[in-house]
Parts: C-alpha cells; sequence; structure tokens
C-alpha cells in the first residue's frame, strides 16, 4: 500500500509532536504541569485558527503575509467595542465582517490587477496595522492610551471550561469544518485545482479569480476570530498585536504539509503544524533560549519543506517517466509478438 505525500507529511509531523513532547517531558518537570498544557494549547490555538484561514490561501496557489496587520486591526476594534459595553457574539460578528473584508480586499487587488500575492499582501498587512494605529484609543495628545476592558461579558471568551480555553474548542471546531470543505465539497476541489494549475482550472469552468477572492475573504475572517479570543484573554489590544503572525502562520502549514505553490494539504495537516511549532517555542523557553531563535527556526523549516516537496516533485517526476516508458516498451513488445504471430 503506497502512502501519498500528504499523508507521509501528517506521520512525519505526528511524529515529531509525540518525540518532543517525549523529551520536553523528561528534561523539563514543569512541562506537563496542566498549566503548561493549557497555555501551549491555548498558544496553538491562537496560531491554528489563523493556519485555518492560511491553509485556504496556501492551497489555492497564492501566500498571505498580512495576517498580522488584520488581527492588529481586528483586534482594536474588538477591545474599542467591548469597551463599549456590546455583548460577545455582535464584537465577534463586527470583526469577522471587517476582516473579511480585509481578506476580500487582498483577493481582489491581486486578481484584478495580477499583482504578486507575497508583495501585495506584505504591503497591505502594513496598511491593515496603520487602520488599527487610526482607531486605537488615544490620549487628548495623540499617545496611545492604555485600556484594560472591563466587559465581562466579553471576557467569558478568554476563559476555559473543563480545562480546555474557549478558543482551543472554537479551533477544534474550525478545523474539522475546515477540513471537510477542503476535502468532501465540490468548493474544496476547486481550490485545489486552482492551486495545482489555475489556467487548466478556468478551461474547465472553474472561476479562479472568484475562488482565489474566497479563500483570501476565509483567511481574513479566521484572523479576526482568533484576534477576538486573544484580546479577550489578554484583556487588552495592542500594537503588536499580530506582529510576525504572518509568517509563522505560513511556517505552521508547511511543517503539517500544506504545499507552497498550492494544490496539496488540508486544515488537519495546519493544526499539527500549530501544535508541532508551539512546541518547539515553549521548549525553546523552558530550555532559557533566545526566542529570537524561533525566527531562525521557522526560516529553516520553511527551506527544508521547500526543499522536500521539490525533491519529491522530481522523484515522481522520474517516477512517472520511467512508467511510462516502461509502458511503451511493453505495448511495442506486445505489438511486435502480434504482428510476429500474424506473419507466421
Amino acid at each position: 500500500m503506497r502512502i501519498s505525500q500528504k499523508v507521509t507529511r501528517k506521520l512525519i509531523t505526528l511524529a515529531l509532536i509525540v518525540i518532543l513532547s517525549a523529551i520536553f517531558a523528561a528534561t523539563a518537570p514543569s512541562f506537563l504541569k496542566l498549566r503548561n498544557v493549557q497555555e501551549i494549547l491555548r498558544v496553538a490555538a491562537y496560531t491554528g485558527i489563523i493556519c485555518v484561514g492560511v491553509s485556504f490561501v496556501l492551497i489555492g496557489g497564492g501566500i498571505d503575509l498580512s495576517s498580522g496587520g488584520i488581527i492588529c486591526f481586528t483586534g482594536i476594534i474588538a477591545c474599542r467595542l467591548a469597551m463599549l459595553g456590546l455583548p460577545w457574539p455582535v464584537i465577534l460578528l463586527a470583526a469577522v465582517v471587517v476582516g473579511a473584508a480585509c481578506g476580500f480586499f487582498n483577493g481582489w487587488l491581486i486578481t484584478h490587477f495580477y499583482l504578486n500575492d507575497f508583495i501585495t499582501t506584505l504591503a497591505t498587512g502594513f496598511v491593515f496595522s496603520g487602520f488599527g494605529l487610526l482607531v486605537i484609543a488615544k490620549e487628548p495628545n495623540g499617545t496611545v492610551m492604555s485600556q484594560t476592558i472591563t466587559n465581562r461579558g466579553f471576557l467569558v471568551l478568554g476563559k476555559h471550561v473543563g480545562g480546555f480555553y474557549y478558543i482551543v474548542i472554537a479551533w477544534i471546531l474550525l478545523t474539522l469544518v475546515a477540513w471537510f470543505i477542503q476535502t468532501r465539497t465540490r468548493y474544496g476541489l476547486h481550490t485545489c485545482a486552482t492551486g495545482s494549475n489555475a489556467k487548466s482550472s478556468e478551461m474547465s469552468g472553474v472561476n479562479v479569480k472568484r475562488m482565489k477572492i474566497s479563500t483570501f475573504t476565509i483567511c481574513g475572517a479566521c484572523c479576526a476570530i482568533g484576534a477576538v479570543f486573544t484580546v479577550a484573554y489578554q484583556q487588552t489590544a495592542y500594537l503588536s498585536l499580530g506582529s510576525g503572525m504572518g509568517f509563522d502562520a505560513v511556517a505552521a502549514c508547511v511543517v503539517g504539509g500544506v504545499m507552497l505553490g498550492g494544490g496539496k494539504g488540508d486544515a488537519v495537516g495546519a493544526f499539527l503544524g500549530a501544535v508541532f511549532m508551539t512546541l518547539v517555542t515553549n521548549g525553546m523557553r523552558k530550555y532559557g533560549l533566545d526566542t529570537s531563535w524561533q525566527y531562525v527556526f521557522e526560516g529553516a523549516v520553511i527551506l527544508i519543506a521547500i526543499m522536500s516537496d521539490a525533491g519529491f516533485a522530481v522523484f515522481s517526476a522520474r517516477r512517472l517517466r520511467a512508467l511510462s516508458e516502461k509502458n511503451a516498451n511493453e505495448e511495442a513488445l506486445l505489438e511486435a509478438r502480434a504482428k510476429g504471430g500474424g506473419a507466421q
């Protein structure tokens, strides 16, 4: 039984998670403490919810580095609305609408002006962060005001039940829904097709522009959801909220088998990638390592994943070529035998 590359990447990531957990549990006594496990899951859920949205973009053949800016903007909006005393469903809905609008803007720019995804989303990330600075509460002299949210109804989102933070529950539910959409629906099939070969998909009747815009819109909405839960936990919002999350989410997705370039991967792989990346960061802190090594590690992970995907593509192409040659030789041999038998 031949295991696909997608399944292999997931199994490797899962194995690494188990190995890292075993090492940390054996060498750092505090690793298995309930508080630490809860914190790992909470941080992983924050990254993981963003990864759910980013996975749609990557599978569709794009890349989104504006996640940090959208998180900052929607998180600050959620904070301002919470300070007004609005109920959490209204705040969550407002943030999701704004986040989805930001994602839609990304997709619209890229598809209608034929812009590069990487540069465009990198630029819009700064734009969205700037919007966050515009709407954040300020003192009369213009300095940013430090606000603590006292809206108890909203702060419930930052709490936990039965040892699980609400953000973790939301992460699991979103992952399952996204996995179903990506692997069991026509939309998911069209997303993969768009990422694999956009021109062929368009010739087959797929509206590629609409598909790409929708993936960026989903990504923006997921960023907003992650931002709302995080603001509720921290009881405030600040301008550095979401900083670096664009690269973190892409790295986690790639680790989980979501291929850069599109066409392969799903939300379950992104889920595993988020857990793995969070474990590494947590382990660095446990051992007292400088967290700046996290960026070195993330860059190395992306490079290794790209090299792995490239190597697998070359291997698959060679294997397919060899199989085609073998079939051609067999057909030629059968044809020669048939001619020889007819001549007799």
